[in-house]
């Protein structure tokens, strides 16, 4: 049985030691707000919101060090902002340019950007993607929302949103950090900015190796072609998907279907 939403307010630390003990009786996609630091924040979905905060700033996920005082950030697949909270957060004189393609969720991105009062920071509404004609963009009310391909492509599903080229962002001047957290268009979208890379002086890409075939070694040659060393870190088997009969023989892997985050620099 689902437990009501709580009403939570206090800090983040304050907010997830109230929310650990009752999350997993917490209905799923249920949007709300809640007292963050004194401020209203908007969120979507209370399981997202903690596991993004896990990461985001219990293991610093995304801290990077910079080279100045006013660091150059795309964050890609942005959901409700606590990426960019972070961003501006570790470095207060940065530019932001969050950007998010489910309406709903921009909509609480939005909102908690100028509740937080946030300089700086671009929010834009649309998908990340390989040209700017517009993509099929299948929402979950959640942080799994993902890109289905070009409309003209055929019924796919999901609504038409809003969607800018990274190659086209990336020919405009150097980036500190390309932050893509776009739900398995990271590989399309690296491959098609392959000798724009350079424009980039670090990447942060949580890579999605959920389809068949596996393009995670794709997606590395780009980088390393491109100039890039890389870590990998945060590897997270998908064993909530079905297996499909491809799981691996190997007793310590649960599926064939994982995450992972890399991490991208220019030496």
């Amino acid at each position: 049985m689902n437990t009501p939403l709580p009403s939570l307010r206090g800090s983040l630390s304050e907010i997830m030691g109230q929310l650990q003990p009752i999350l997993p009786s917490l209905p799923r996609r249920v949007a709300g707000e809640m007292s963050l630091e004194g401020r209203a924040f908007r969120y979507v979905d209370l399981h997202s919101f903690y596991h993004q905060v896990a990461q985001i700033f219990g293991q610093q996920l995304y801290g990077f060090e910079s080279t100045t005082e006013t660091p150059l950030v795309y964050d890609c697949g942005a959901h409700i902002g606590l990426a960019t909270l972070f961003f501006k957060q570790q470095h207060p004189k940065s530019r932001v340019v969050a950007f998010e393609a489910d309406p709903a969720i921009f909509a609480a991105l939005r909102f908690n950007i100028e509740s937080f009062g946030l300089r700086d920071v671009d929010a834009r509404q649309c998908a990340v993607w390989v040209h700017g004609n517009g993509v099929s963009f299948e929402s979950s009310s959640d942080d799994s929302g993902r890109v289905r391909g070009d409309p003209a492509s055929g019924p796919r599903g999901g609504a038409t949103v809003p969607s800018i080229r990274l190659r086209d962002l990336l020919s405009q001047g150097p980036v500190d950090l390309v932050k893509l957290d776009i739900e398995g268009a990271e590989f399309d979208v690296i491959a098609d900015c392959a000798d724009a890379l350079p424009a980039a002086r670090c990447l942060l890409i949580e890579a999605h190796a959920l389809s068949q075939p596996q393009r995670l070694g794709e997606l590395l040659a780009t980088l390393e072609r491109a100039g890039f060393r890389y870590v990998l870190g945060d590897l997270h088997p998908a064993s909530w998907l079905p297996n499909d009969g491809r799981k691996p023989p190997f007793s310590f892997c649960a599926a064939d279907k994982f995450l992972v985050s890399v991490f991208a620099w220019r030496p």
